[in-house]
C-alpha cells in the first residue's frame, strides 16, 4: 500500500468516486492492518518529502485511530493500542515526538495531537514515563520557536482530555507546571506566550494542588498578570482570558490578588481601545458575578449563614463585585456605546459584551445597580446620538432581573412609555434593542405594565415593529410569546388579549410566508403563531380554525416543492420550514383537542403524504410522527381506524435506531397505549417483539433504553390483565437493568444509570398498576422489586431525587393495595420501608405531588401493619 498515493486520493482527487475509494482503502487497513497501517501513518507523519496536507491528514487519521467522543468506541481503541506489540508502540511514540520539532506548524498542530491522544491512554497506566520529561525540555528557552509551541500545543491538548482526578496524571502536574509557566514568561516570544496561555487554562484542574501552594500560586498569578501588560492585544486578551478561567477554578484563592493587582488591571482593561482585550476583561467581572452568584445559591441551599462561611471556604463570597461597583458599573455602562456600526453585524462587540455583565451584575449586587443605572437612562434616552440612545435602553432591560420587584415595576411602569416612543427610531440598531427590552419587560416585570393604558400601546407598539426589520420582528414575536403566556390563562372563555388576534395574526401570518428566515424571523413567527395558539381563550377558536387551514394548505403545497430542490440550502430551508408548519399544527391539534375528530382524516393523510415524500433520515420525520402523536392523543379511541394504515411507518422508525426518530416513535407507542387502550392489543405483539429486540441489541445509542423500560410501563398500565403474557419477559429486562453500574464515573455515565433505574421503576409501576387485578402474576416478582426499592432508598443520587422518590414511594402504596391481606406485611415491618417514605414526605424541596405519593405508601404501610 503506498500510503502517501491513498492519502493524495483521499485529500485531492477530483473524482469522488475515487476519494471515496481512498477512504475505503484507509479504512479497511485500519480495520485489517492496525500495527503496520499506523505505522505507515506516522512514518508519513515525520516525512519531510511528503505535502503539508498529506502529513496534517495522516496525524488526523492516527489520532482518530486512537481515541473517540463515542464512549464505547473510545474504550475498544484503548484495549486495541494497549494490546500492541511493545516495540511497535515505542516506535510510534518516538516518532510522534519527533514530529514536535519538525518546522511545519501545521503538522506539528497535528503531532501534538497524536502525542495527546498516546497520552491520554498511557499516562494514567504510569506509562510513557519519559513523556513530560521530553516536553519540559522542549520547552527550555534555548530551543527553537517551532519546537517550544508545538510542545505547549500538546500539553494543553494532554490537560484538555484527560482525567484531572487520576493519580498518575496528578503525578505529572509539576512538571507540566514547569514547562508552561516557561512559556508564559515576558522573554518568550509571542506564539509560544499564547500557546503557554491556552495550555495553563486547559491544565487549572490537574495544578490544584501546586495552586494550594501559596508560593506556587503566587508565581502563577505573576507571570499571568504580567501577560496582560504585554505590548501585544492578543497577549493582552489571552492573559486576562485565562485569569477569567483562574477566577472560575480558583474564587476562594484570589482576595489577596483582587486587593493587589486584579481590580486595577481588569478595569484598565475594559477600557481598551482593542476589541478583545475590552471584551476578555469584562467577561473577569462576569466570571467573579457568576461564582458569587452561584456560591449564594449554594449558601442558600445549604443553609449556611454569614458566620459559618468562614468555616467552609467552598462557600466564601468575598463581594468582588460590590466592593469594585464604584469603578466597574460606570465603566460597563460607558462601554454599552461600544456597539458595531453596521446592524446586521451580530459578532461579539464590547456593548454585548458590557450588557452581558451588567445583567450579571444585577442579579449579583441587585439593588445597588438601580440608581446608577437609571442615571444613565434618563441622561441618555433622548440624546441625539443613537448610541447613546440605544444603550440607555439596553442597560434598562439588563437590570430587570435581580433587583427588588417591587422597586424595579414602579420604575419600569414609568420607563415605559419613553421606551414606546423609540420605536419608530431612525436607527434599527435602537428599535431592535427596544423591542428587546419590551420582551425583558413582558417577561419578568409584566405587573409594571397598565393594562387599561399602557397595554394598548405596547401592541400598537409591537405591530409597528413586526412589520420592520427582521431583527425588530424577531423581538416582536418574543414580546408576544412573553405577553400571551403572562397575560392568558389556557381554556378560558375570553382574554383581555382577545380583541388583538384579528390585527396580529394576519401580520404573523405573512411573515410566515417569507421565502426566507433571515435572523430567524420567519420562524420566530411560527412561535409567535404558536403562543396565540396555545393560550387562545374559546372566543378565538374560529381565527385558530382560520391558522389550522391556513398551515394544512401550506403543508400540502411543499411537498410539491421537494421535488424543485436542486441545493443543500435550499433543502435546509424546506425542511424548516415544513417543521415549523408541524410544530404549530401540534400545537393547534393539542389546543382544539377532541374537536379535530371530523378533521383527523384530512390531517392523518397529509401527514402520511409528507412522510412518504422524505428521504431516509429526514429531520422532519420526528416532528410529522409528533404530529401524529397529538392526534392520537386527541382522538383517543378512534385512532384505531388509522392503525392498519400508520402501522408500516411506525414499525420502520421504531427499527432505525440510529435516527432520532426511533426515540419519538418509542414515545408514540406509549402515547398509543394510552390512547387506544385494549384497542392496541392486535397491534402489540410486532411492537414489543421491536421494541425487545432494540433492548438486546448492544450497539443500540444508550438513551433508547430507558424509553423502552419507561414505555413498557405505559402499555402495561393501559392494557391491563392484557399484558399478562409479556409480564415475565419484561419483569426480567428490569430485573436485568436495575443492577446497571456506571462504566466510568463521568457525568454522563452517572446521569445514564439513573436514567435507567428511575425508567425501571416507572415499569414497575406500570405493571402493577395493569395487572392488579390479577396479583397472582406479579406476586412471584414482589421481592425483586421490594429488593430494587430498598436499593433506591440507599442511593444517595436516587434518593434525594423527586420524581425517582415519587416512583419507589407509589410503587410501595400501589403493592400494598394489590395485596391487602397482608401477603407482604413483613416488608412494611421493616425499617427502611418507614425511613424511606418518612424522608420522602419530609423533604422540602420535593414538589406536593411527590410528598402525596408517601403519604399514600404510608397510609398502606399502616393498614399492612394493622393486619391480624
Amino acid at each position: 500500500m503506498d500510503i502517501l498515493e491513498v492519502l493524495e486520493h483521499a485529500l485531492f482527487n477530483g473524482d469522488p468516486n475515487k476519494r471515496t475509494q481512498a477512504e475505503l482503502q484507509l479504512n479497511e487497513a485500519a480495520n485489517n492492518y492496525f500495527e503496520e497501517f499506523i505505522g505507515l501513518l506516522v512514518d508519513t507523519l515525520i516525512n519531510q518529502d511528503a505535502k503539508t496536507q498529506v502529513r496534517m491528514l495522516a496525524g488526523i487519521f492516527l489520532k482518530n485511530q486512537l481515541t473517540s467522543k463515542d464512549t464505547k468506541t473510545r474504550m475498544a481503541q484503548y484495549a486495541r493500542w494497549i494490546n500492541l506489540n511493545i516495540d511497535s508502540k515505542t516506535k510510534i511514540k518516538t516518532k510522534a515526538l519527533q514530529a514536535l520539532e519538525t518546522e511545519d506548524e501545521k503538522v506539528a498542530g497535528s503531532a501534538a495531537q497524536v502525542v495527546a491522544a498516546i497520552a491520554d491512554i498511557e499516562l494514567p497506566r504510569n506509562e510513557w514515563p519519559e513523556l513530560i520529561p521530553t516536553i519540559i525540555n522542549n520547552t527550555k528557552p534555548e530551543n527553537k520557536t517551532n519546537i517550544k509551541k508545538a510542545s505547549h500545543l500538546a500539553i494543553g491538548y494532554i490537560c484538555e482530555s484527560a482525567d484531572p482526578t487520576n493519580p498518575a496524571i496528578i503525578a505529572q502536574a509539576s512538571g507540566i507546571l514547569i514547562a508552561i509557566v516557561q512559556g508564559v514568561q515576558s522573554s518568550e516570544p509571542k506564539v509560544v506566550r499564547l500557546t503557554a496561555l491556552n495550555a495553563l487554562v486547559n491544565s487549572l484542574e490537574f495544578i490544584r494542588n501546586n495552586f494550594e501552594n501559596e508560593g506556587e500560586r503566587n508565581y502563577i498569578m505573576q507571570v499571568v498578570c504580567e501577560a496582560t501588560q504585554a505590548d501585544d492585544p492578543e497577549l493582552q486578551a489571552s492573559a486576562f482570558g485565562c485569569l477569567s478561567r483562574i477566577m472560575a477554578t480558583y474564587y476562594k484563592y484570589m482576595s489577596l490578588y483582587m486587593e493587589k493587582a486584579l481590580y486595577g488591571l481588569t478595569v484598565s482593561g475594559m477600557k481598551s481601545t482593542d476589541e478583545n482585550v475590552s471584551c476578555m476583561a469584562i467577561e473577569f467581572w462576569s466570571t467573579i458575578c457568576e461564582e458569587e452568584i452561584e456560591s449564594a445559591l449554594l449558601r442558600q441551599d445549604a443553609e449556611i449563614n454569614s458566620i459559618e462561611v468562614t468555616n467552609s471556604p467552598d462557600y466564601m463570597n468575598y463581594n468582588f463585585a460590590f466592593v469594585a461597583i464604584n469603578e466597574v458599573l460606570p465603566t460597563l455602562l460607558t462601554l454599552l456605546t461600544r456597539q458595531h456600526e453596521d446592524p446586521e453585524d451580530d459578532d461579539w462587540s464590547v456593548a454585548m459584551a458590557a450588557g452581558s455583565c451588567l445583567s450579571l451584575y444585577a442579579n449579583n449586587v441587585q439593588n445597588y445597580v438601580v440608581e446608577p443605572t437609571l442615571l444613565f437612562v434618563t441622561t441618555n434616552i433622548k440624546s441625539e446620538n443613537w448610541r447613546e440612545r440605544e444603550a440607555s435602553v439596553m442597560a434598562f432591560g439588563s437590570i430587570l432581573e435581580g433587583p427588588d420587584h417591587e422597586q424595579l415595576r414602579s420604575i419600569a411602569n414609568q420607563a415605559l412609555q419613553p421606551i414606546l416612543q423609540l420605536i419608530n427610531d431612525e436607527s434599527l440598531q435602537v428599535k431592535e434593542t427596544v423591542t428587546w427590552c419590551l420582551g425583558r419587560i413582558s417577561d419578568l416585570l409584566i405587573e409594571a405594565i397598565d393594562l387599561d393604558t399602557q397595554l394598548p400601546l405596547l401592541l400598537q407598539a409591537i405591530i409597528v415593529g413586526l412589520q420592520d426589520h427582521p431583527k425588530v420582528s424577531t423581538n416582536c414575536c418574543w414580546t408576544i410569546m412573553n405577553l400571551w403566556e403572562q397575560l392568558c390563562e389556557i381554556g378560558s372563555s375570553t382574554s383581555i388579549l382577545s380583541p388583538y388576534y384579528p390585527n396580529i395574526v394576519p401580520i404573523l401570518i405573512g411573515l410566515t410566508n417569507k421565502e426566507d428566515n433571515e435572523f430567524s424571523s420567519r420562524t420566530s413567527a411560527f412561535e409567535a403563531l404558536s403562543a396565540l395558539v396555545t393560550y387562545s381563550a374559546n372566543d378565538t377558536i374560529a381565527i385558530v380554525q382560520n391558522i389550522a387551514n391556513d398551515s394544512l394548505l401550506r403543508l400540502d403545497n411543499t411537498i410539491n416543492l421537494q421535488s424543485q430542490i436542486s441545493t443543500a440550502e435550499d433543502r435546509g430551508n424546506l425542511e424548516e420550514l415544513q417543521s415549523n408548519i408541524l410544530d404549530l399544527l401540534t400545537k393547534i391539534i393539542r389546543r382544539l383537542s377532541e374537536d379535530v375528530i371530523g378533521v383527523s382524516e384530512s390531517l392523518l393523510s397529509i401527514f402520511f403524504k409528507v412522510l412518504n415524500a422524505q428521504e431516509p433520515n429526514s429531520l422532519i420525520e420526528e416532528d410529522i410522527f409528533i404530529a401524529i402523536s397529538a392526534v392520537a392523543e386527541a382522538i383517543k379511541v378512534e385512532f384505531v381506524q388509522y392503525m392498519e394504515v400508520f402501522l408500516p411507518y411506525l414499525n420502520k422508525a421504531l427499527q432505525n435506531t440510529e435516527s432520532n426518530v426511533c426515540n419519538t416513535a418509542i414515545g408514540l407507542v406509549a402515547d398509543l397505549a394510552q390512547a387506544l387502550g385494549n384497542q392496541l392489543v392486535p397491534y402489540l405483539e410486532g411492537l414489543m417483539t421491536i421494541l425487545g429486540a432494540n433492548l438486546n441489541n448492544s450497539d443500540i445509542r444508550p438513551e433508547l433504553r430507558p424509553s423502552i423500560l419507561s414505555c413498557f410501563g405505559d402499555i402495561a398500565s393501559s392494557i391491563g390483565s392484557n399484558f399478562s403474557v409479556y409480564a415475565d419477559f419484561v419483569i426480567r429486562i428490569c430485573d436485568v437493568a436495575s443492577q446497571i453500574e456506571p462504566e466510568n464515573q463521568s457525568v454522563d455515565a452517572l446521569e445514564y444509570v439513573v436514567s435507567v433505574k428511575e425508567s425501571v421503576l416507572v415499569c414497575y409501576m406500570g405493571i402493577v398498576q395493569g395487572l392488579s387485578n390479577e396479583p397472582q402474576l406479579i406476586y412471584p416478582h414482589v421481592a425483586t422489586i421490594f429488593a430494587f426499592i430498598q436499593r433506591v432508598s440507599l442511593d444517595y443520587t436516587l434518593a434525594t431525587l423527586d420524581s425517582a422518590c415519587r416512583s419507589a414511594t407509589g410503587l410501595l402504596g400501589d403493592i400494598a393495595a394489590v395485596f391487602p391481606n397482608g401477603e407482604f406485611k413483613e416488608v412494611y415491618a421493616q425499617q427502611w420501608v418507614t425511613d424511606f417514605i418518612k424522608k420522602t414526605r419530609s423533604n422540602p424541596i420535593f414538589e406536593q405531588k411527590t410528598k402525596d405519593a408517601a403519604r399514600w405508601a404510608r397510609d398502606q404501610q399502616k393498614r399492612q401493619l394493622s393486619l391480624g
